[in-house]
Order: structure tokens, then C-alpha cells, then sequence
């Protein structure tokens, strides 16, 4: 199955939706298609499924142009999975996969044959939702019900699957196990997937290709790596990023580098240097006193990284379980630049963030005031043999502040 979109332009009403739009998918490809909200993402997918109309010969499938296609030979080609889906009605998943066989019968009075009792069973067993089969579809999870809406989808026995959003309200965990079924049909079964995405980092690793909307228009296609770059996310999200190389999967990782807060502070700028859950508290102190604060280099999987973010508070990303790179850490060095005072929480120190006490040695060089708050067991958050004790000790005799809570660190600097 072969898709071309040729000058494809929709519009409601005077509000031109789609501009344009021009791309190729091959047999067998998996093409995310993304883009901020409003950019006619899944407008351009109801083109595709004909709940829109488009313009003569603006999709070409096989090079027959989709509007003289029969809905019979549509439904063999495309199958579609929505957002999310549900029915007033008690249907099992049985019924609802069962569903996907009505493109295959010759009338909708016609009786259930062998082959459709085994395409529906086919279909369960290849998205493990077999155990689902008897239950009500209405009391089914969020996840379930994607699962079995794609298995109704396989039923359908179609070329391609035309999905809108497949891990939408599913947690991390979901939206992986989605995912990585969404792949396994596509390798296994050599099926074609068009698939509209939110998440950058699902998108980067999961698909062959990527196309980008931006205000209806077609800004590139291409491979993660030549459509998700610093210039291009700015450009179309307006968000500075850090691109960077997944050590575990091989796929690019997309980072925020910084997040500027829009909240009007006094003036006064803290960094801070901290990871492993000891920054939040201090965090939010800091900013309930009026105080501008950024961090230094935390693993976007931090819990650190994470009340960061809900605070609007700048912060410098790095890869999960990577050592913390030269860029970061001069990006560290510029936002502790920028800051009046520079305090050191009790995190817990390796060789992958052992940069971040060395920024707190630059800071004193630079003549900032430096606070360091000492847990009264510092061997406990010592990672490299002691390194980082003695590191800590030397600072403090160099003229660094010690303390030991953090509303001695909170007078340290009002003083």
C-alpha cells in the first residue's frame, strides 16, 4: 500500500485548516505525525479516512485517488483507532473486535462464517486482549480499550492503521506497552502506521519517519534525527531544548535546557546544585520567599527534575544514567553565573554528577557566596569513596557556609 498526499488543503468555514500538504508514506513505514495543538493533525487524518471531505485527487492510494474508492475498499485499506472510545451499549470486547468484520460481510443481515470467528480470535491473541474478550468493553481501562479497539482493528485485516493518539491518558508504563505493540504489528505483520503523536520522546523512538505540522502546514519530514532539532522544536514549539543520543535504546532523547518562570521575583537569584530528592523542599522555600532560583544538571528522571518543572523553575536536563556532559555542565556554570548565591543540598554524589560540586568550587572562584547545608552523616550520600566528603570539607575551608537545615540556608543568605 502505497499513500501519497498531494497539495492536500482543508478549510472550516474561512479558517484554512490544512495548507498544502504534500507526503509520501511507503508500505510498511511507521510515520508520526506531529505538531502543536491546533496544527491540523487530526483534521488531516479525518481527510484520510474520508470523515472529511478533500480535494479531487489531493490522496492517492495505490495512485487511485480516495474518493473513488467504495467504503468496502477503504475499510480494507484503513483502519482507524481513536482517541479513546466507549458505548452505552453492555458489548463484550468480543463484540467490539467482532466489529472489525463487517467490511468482510456480504450484508449487515448476513451470519458470522468460520473465517470471521477466527480473524476476531486471531486479532485478541496477537494484542494480548484474548482475556479480555468476555468482560464489558464500559468497564474496561483506559488501556484495555485501546487494546481492544486494535484488535478490532486487525479484524479488519486493513494495509494500514490510522491511529489518533494511541497513548492518550495512559501512564508511562501504558503508553510504552502501547507502543511497543504498536511496533510489533508493524514489523511482524508488515502493517503501514500513520499515527498522530504528542509525546517528542515516543515519537523519536518508535517511528521510521516523522512529519511536522506547524499551523497547518507541512514544515518537514524525515527521520527523528533530521525532523526533531534544537532549531526545529524551537521554531515550531517555541521550547530551547537539548538534543541528545539514548545510551540504552540508540534513539535521540529531547530535553528542555532551560524553563524560564513567568512569575515576577524580587531579584534576587539562588542556583542551586542538588539531585535525588533533596532540592524540592529547599525549592519551594526559596520560592515562596520571592526568590528567582535555578538548578544545576538533574536526570530528567530526578524527582528534583520534576518539582522543577511544576515550579517553572530553569534547569539544566541531562540523559538518564548519563554522566553529565561538557555542554551541561557549562550551561550549569552559566545560569550559577547569573545568581547572587549558590547553595549546595545533601545530594548524592557519583562520578556521573560529581560535576555538579566542581560548579560549586567555580562559584567561589567567582566570588559567589556559597551555602553548604551538611546532613550529619555526609559518608551516607558519598558515591565515590569519599571523594566527595573531602570535596565538600574543602569548599567550606575555602570560605563555603555550613549548615545544617534549610532554614539555616534560607538566613544564611538573607544575612
Amino acid at each position: 500500500m502505497n499513500l501519497k498526499i498531494d497539495g492536500l488543503s482543508f478549510s472550516f468555514g474561512q479558517r484554512r485548516v490544512l495548507k498544502d500538504i504534500s507526503l509520501e508514506v511507503s508500505d510498511g513505514e511507521f510515520v508520526g505525525l506531529m505538531g502543536p495543538n491546533g496544527s491540523g493533525k487530526t483534521t488531516m487524518l479525518r481527510c484520510l479516512t474520508r470523515f472529511l471531505p478533500s480535494e479531487s485527487r489531493a490522496v492517492l492510494v495505490d495512485m487511485k485517488p480516495l474518493h473513488t474508492l467504495t467504503d468496502r475498499e477503504v475499510a480494507s485499506i484503513f483502519a482507524v483507532v481513536p482517541q479513546s472510545s466507549s458505548t452505552d451499549f453492555p458489548f463484550t470486547g468480543r463484540d467490539i473486535v467482532s466489529m472489525g468484520r463487517l467490511p468482510h460481510m456480504r450484508s449487515r443481515l448476513s451470519g458470522t462464517r468460520k473465517g470471521d470467528l477466527d480473524a476476531v480470535q486471531n486479532a485478541l491473541d496477537i494484542t494480548g486482549a484474548a482475556h479480555l474478550a468476555d468482560r464489558a468493553f464500559f468497564q474496561l481501562s483506559g488501556g484495555e480499550r485501546q487494546r481492544i479497539v486494535i484488535a478490532r482493528a486487525l479484524a479488519q485485516e486493513p494495509a494500514a492503521l490510522l491511529l489518533d493518539e494511541p497513548t492518550v491518558y495512559l501512564d508511562i508504563s501504558g503508553q510504552l506497552d502501547m507502543m511497543d505493540l504498536i511496533k510489533r504489528l508493524n514489523k511482524e505483520k508488515s502493517l503501514t502506521i500513520f499515527a498522530v503523536l504528542h509525546d517528542i520522546n515516543l515519537a523519536a523512538r518508535y517511528c521510521d519517519r516523522i512529519a511536522l505540522l506547524n499551523q497547518g502546514r507541512l514544515e518537514i519530514i524525515g527521520s527523528p534525527s533530521e525532523v526533531l532539532t534544537p532549531e526545529m522544536i524551537q521554531s515550531v514549539y517555541g521550547v530551547e531544548v537539548a538534543v541528545r543520543r539514548d545510551p540504552f535504546t540508540s534513539s535521540i532523547y529531547v530535553m528542555p535546557r532551560t524553563i524560564s518562570t513567568s512569575v515576577a521575583r524580587h531579584g534576587t537569584r539562588v542556583h542551586l546544585l542538588c539531585g535525588g530528592g533533596s532540592g524540592g523542599p529547599l525549592m519551594k522555600t526559596l520560592f515562596d520567599n520571592g526568590y528567582s532560583v535555578s538548578t544545576g544538571v538533574l536526570n530528567v528522571l530526578d524527582s528534583d527534575y520534576e518539582i522543577a518543572n511544576e515550579l517553572h523553575i530553569p534547569v539544566v536536563a541531562e540523559v538518564p544514567f548519563a554522566q553529565i556532559s561538557d555542554e551541561a555542565h557549562m550551561e550549569n556554570l552559566r545560569l550559577l553565573n547569573e545568581a547572587s548565591f549558590v547553595i549546595v543540598s545533601p545530594f548524592p554524589v557519583g562520578p556521573g554528577n560529581f560535576k555538579n560540586l566542581e560548579a560549586a568550587e567555580n562559584a567561589l572562584v567567582m566570588g559567589k557566596r556559597v551555602v553548604v547545608i551538611m546532613p550529619s552523616d555526609a559518608g551516607a550520600i558519598d558515591f565515590v569513596g569519599g571523594k566527595a566528603t573531602t570535596f565538600v570539607k574543602n569548599l567550606i575551608s575555602r570560605g563555603a557556609y555550613k549548615v545544617s537545615t534549610v532554614e539555616e540556608a534560607l538566613g544564611s543568605i538573607r544575612s
